[in-house]
């Protein structure tokens, strides 16, 4: 690999390479497609991988020259990782096609046996070498998505122009946009005009009636509900419900705008690449409060988002926060590290989709049982979307005294009048607290059996049963502290030092000496793509290379 030495920044030389490694895998594939069945199945799984790979890697080099030195330097890094990965696989294929001596090429059946025993040998290997491919690329997903935040003309005729795939077959070629539809999707949602169709917002809202033909019920320790319906055909209907209170009143119409905006841009079919529930709508009532009629008598309205239950997933979920209070901790660090690195995902995809979530916490996070291979055996989604916003919309520093909320929220933020604006590093700071009680397996907090009321566990450094200003002048004064404390000191003997710092990087975020997030100013770009890249190269990267 002595072709990739001062390549760092240096991207259309870099992905030149990973073109050239790839056509010769290519070729190589071609040879084995009437192979052992098991081996043209692999064979083809590596195709299909490396048709999406080139049509990134084609726009990519389309567009490099719009690319920030950050972001540019994180694809430097992981394209380098791609050749080294490509290198491995075209060794282990080409051990493959290698002719046999040519006494078994006379013998027939020695020559069946022959390589009967050499594909034998080299499954293991190559199932390997495919998963590192598709963990690679899973991995990548995050700063792909990314460059559909820059604002640029060349980005929409990039995705539209045919990729050049230096194909082995005459098939017609396709671009980037018909070929990863998800791309499309995340562009659309940045997009004000009509450049990937019509942004007319006309069926995502129905009316909240049709919630009462449907069989629900709460999820344990959760805001959010699982609701059945069955239809005339027999069909069941499995959806997950999101209730939106309406707070203040007076903001009903911009609420429920930007509730329609994100059900618009969650219209996806990639729940288990984005960590976020594909959306049906939202359920409005018929009659809504018109401005100045509410008072403080009248319950808030309230807005239903509603959530397909994912593909490839069975049974009712759970919440993060019963798993963790309700189930042994595992073996291994394995489920941990999934746990963690599905959750940092979802937390970068909401604001890929522009938006701050507010409420990340483990109520609002569920855990699904997987029925298909190559996905976790249990998958995390990110849903309680109650008090989120758009990036760019107007924050209204509301906020509560409730343990189970200002937990996670950094201390600038508590409270019922919070001192500082909601940003990205807000979410981080409560994702930080998230993998800290995911670490140690432990819930930090419990509910009363018989009042719900939240209470902290024997963890957190106050009375069982404390009086609620001592929790939250606790949480205020000495919270963060605490938890850093724990970061440091107790959390590297369960997950090691490397995952202890994540959090603590997390959990520092918005201190102004934070060399990775404190000034605020490094951030402050047209696109919102800074912070984005920086969360992505000091979170979501530095947990994908954590293994067991």
């Amino acid at each position: 690999m002595a072709e990739l030495v001062g390549l760092a920044l240096a991207l259309p030389p870099t992905i030149d390479l990973c073109l050239k490694y790839g056509r010769q895998l290519r070729a190589l594939c071609a040879n084995l497609r009437q192979a052992d069945a098991q081996i043209s199945e692999r064979v083809i799984r590596l195709d299909n991988n490396w048709m999406l790979f080139t049509h990134k890697l084609d726009f990519l080099k389309r567009i490099q020259h719009l690319i920030e030195d950050d972001h540019r330097e994180i694809w430097g890094q992981t394209l380098r990782i791609l050749l080294s990965k490509l290198e491995i696989v075209t060794g282990i294929i080409n051990r493959l096609v290698r002719p046999l001596p040519v006494f078994l090429e006379i013998n027939h059946s020695l020559e069946v046996n022959a390589r009967r025993g050499k594909y034998i040998l080299v499954k293991k290997s190559l199932d390997k070498a495919i998963e590192e491919l598709e963990t690679w690329q899973q991995t990548t997903d995050q700063s792909w998505f990314l460059l559909m935040r820059i604002a640029d003309s060349q980005v929409d005729l990039a995705l539209q122009t045919p990729t050049n795939l230096d194909a082995i077959d005459d098939k017609p070629h396709s671009n980037t946009a018909t070929a990863i539809p998800s791309t499309v999707t995340i562009r659309a949602s940045r997009m004000q005009d009509s450049t990937y169709g019509s942004s007319s917002e006309a069926g995502l809202t129905f009316d909240a009636a049709e919630l009462s033909k449907m069989f629900i019920q709460q999820v344990a320790f959760s805001q959010i509900s699982i609701a059945q319906r069955l239809y005339g055909n027999g069909q069941v209907g499995v959806y997950i419900l999101n209730q939106i209170t309406c707070e203040p009143a007076a903001k009903y119409q911009l609420i429920k705008k930007d509730a329609r905006d994100l059900a618009r841009k969650l219209q996806h079919n990639d729940p288990h690449t984005f960590g976020l529930l594909a959306c049906k709508g939202v359920a409005v009532p018929l009659s809504t409060p018109t401005k100045g009629r509410h008072d403080r008598t009248t319950a808030p309205p309230m807005l239903t988002m509603v959530f397909r239950q994912p593909v490839h997933t069975t049974g009712i979920p759970n919440s993060l926060r019963y798993v963790l209070s309700h189930t042994a901790p595992p073996q291994t660090l394995s489920l941990r590290f999934d746990y963690a690195k599905q959750l940092a995902r979802s937390v970068s995809y909401v604001h890929t989709f522009g938006f701050v979530h507010k409420n990340i916490r483990p109520e609002s996070i569920l855990v699904f049982t997987s029925t298909k291979s190559g996905l976790p055996s249990q998958s995390l989604f990110l849903v309680g979307f109650e008090n989120f916003r758009r990036e760019d919309g107007s924050t209204q520093r509301l906020g509560d005294d409730t343990l189970e909320r200002n937990l996670y929220r950094h201390s600038s933020r508590q409270g019922a009048s919070p001192n500082e604006d909601y940003i990205m590093q807000h979410d981080i700071y409560s994702l930080g607290v998230c993998l800290l009680e995911i670490g140690f397996w432990k819930s930090f907090i419990r509910y009363h059996p018989q009042t719900g009321q939240a209470l902290p566990t024997e963890i957190l450094p106050v009375s069982p049963h404390p009086d609620i200003k001592q929790v939250n002048h606790f949480l205020h004064t000495r919270g963060r502290e605490f938890l850093l404390h724990l970061a440091r000191n107790e959390l590297p003997q369960y997950m090691g030092t490397r995952y202890a710092e994540i959090v603590e990087t997390c959990l520092t975020c918005l201190d102004p000496d934070n060399q990775d997030f404190g000034d605020e100013r490094e951030f402050q770009d047209e696109d919102g793509i800074r912070v984005g890249v920086r969360y992505i190269e000091k979170v979501v990267l530095r947990l994908n290379q954590l293994c067991v």
